[in-house]
């Protein structure tokens, strides 16, 4: 069996290991060096920085800021039509007022028009020019086979809308690197993703995943797909302990940092701060960014 040492310099020079490889390092009883090799590629791709986001979330009905220092608003929820998600993303772009305005799940979106292609390009081009710049989610496990996914995000980034951001919204373990697969194929075919996170937003009730398997995750992630930017982790849905670990295996972006402090614990403990202050305890430098994934001037 290859050690992992054997893959250091084909990682620190952004050659991505094959599905067979990146088994072969999983199998393996050795965390400390699989997130070494994370946090090598990692470091090659960034230097010593990890980016994160602030977001605004906006759902159905709930209320809306004056002000914000948000570098993305976030439409979510699923829209009950085109006509709704057409009134949703003009009242959004008023809000935004600069910030990015981002928006909906493309399966949802692929949904509304029926799976038709160029229909889908078509939405894309209304929904541009009402004010999205992107898609929020692109969710890997929702958009069919990985011909059809590939398809799909042309056909949105063909009307206009941009595809930064790679999701997945249920998977088991077992599924987890086919996945990953699917976004390191994606990314070569299309060139459009700027960040995957590769946790899924929603474990199977009867095998949850436990934190060794979701570090284990991101670290192939990493290791298999040099090709995208940057491998994320959702702060809402992971907690800092988790990201702040994540940043140790690979993981170099934190999405969904809240822009309102709703518990109001204070300047030390604001999100902007805290969230500064784990990426530090990592050994790592933050650096916010914004809906684009540049950073935020």
């Amino acid at each position: 069996m290859t050690s992992s040492r054997e893959f250091e310099g084909r990682i620190g020079a952004g050659e991505a290991l094959a599905r067979a490889e990146m088994e072969q390092l999983l199998a393996s009883p050795d965390l400390v060096g699989l997130g070494l090799l994370g946090e090598t590629a990692r470091k090659a791709r960034r230097g010593d920085t990890v980016t994160y986001g602030r977001v605004l979330v906006l759902e159905n009905g709930s209320p809306v800021p004056e002000a914000h220092e948000a570098g993305e608003v976030r439409l979510v929820r699923s829209p009950e039509s085109v006509d709704d998600a057409r009134e949703r993303i003009r009242a959004a772009a008023r809000v935004a007022a600069g910030s990015v305005l981002t928006g909906f799940s493309l399966a949802d979106l692929l949904d509304l028009v029926g799976h038709d292609h160029l229909a889908l390009a078509d939405l894309a081009r209304d929904l541009r020019g009402d004010g999205l710049e992107a898609v929020a989610e692109t969710p890997l496990d929702r958009l069919g086979d990985t011909e059809n996914l590939i398809e799909v995000v042309r056909a949105v980034t063909h009307g206009g809308l941009g595809v930064w951001r790679a999701t997945i919204d249920r998977a088991t373990l077992a599924e987890r690197l086919d996945l990953i697969e699917r976004a390191a194929t994606l990314q070569r075919e299309t060139g459009a993703l700027r960040a995957f996170a590769p946790l899924p937003r929603l474990d199977p009730a009867d095998t949850p995943a436990t934190g060794y398997d979701d570090v284990r995750t991101v670290v192939a992630a990493r290791l298999m797909c040099p090709n995208i930017a940057s491998i994320q982790v959702d702060w809402p849905l992971y907690g800092p302990k988790l990201a702040q670990v994540a940043i140790a295996y690979g993981a170099d972006d934190i999405d969904g940092v809240p822009v309102i402090d709703s518990l109001n614990l204070g300047g030390r403990r604001a999100p902007r701060e805290d969230i500064e202050r784990q990426i530090r305890a990592a050994f790592a430098v933050p650096v916010e960014r914004d809906g684009r994934y540049g950073p935020r001037s």
